[in-house]
């Protein structure tokens, strides 16, 4: 959890570099940020393929585990689908991109800045970090 406190304090600390315009515009204009989730993304790749243990806990899996978090993307998605037929401002789709990211450590805010603008970009940012937040509030330990 204190590490995840740490990610959370991260980026209230750019948001208010942001608000307060303490970056140059030029720095916050460039691809940066997809970079460096495609590193983080790299960096995880690593440490995973060299963890033996890692890959043979894949392996000894019970197949139907596979259903799991197949069903979760499937209900999200659905949900998120069915609330978004309901708001005026927001197409089914859009609603649908902002719980396709299943985390803050998602690429999902970062694609949908860049392909619908960064209004729907942060609020996929914010519902991720408001989901994993109410988890590790809830989870027990």
């Amino acid at each position: 959890m204190k590490g995840s406190l740490i990610i959370v304090s991260f980026f209230i600390i750019g948001t208010l570099c942001g608000v307060y315009h303490l970056i140059p515009y030029d720095f916050t204009d460039s691809k940066l940020s997809y970079y460096a989730l495609c590193g983080l993304m790299f960096c995880v790749g690593i440490s995973i393929g060299n963890d033996p243990n890692t890959l043979k806990s894949f392996r000894s899996l019970n197949p139907r585990l596979v259903f799991l978090p197949i069903m979760t993307i499937l209900g999200t998605l659905a949900g998120c689908a069915i609330a978004g037929a309901f708001m005026s401002q927001r197409s089914p789709l859009d609603c649908m991109a902002v719980g396709a990211g299943f985390g803050y450590y998602s690429l999902s805010s970062i694609f949908i800045t860049e392909y619908k603008g960064p209004e729907l970009g942060t609020i996929a940012l914010l519902s991720n970090n408001h989901k994993d937040i109410y988890k590790m509030k809830t989870s027990s330990k």
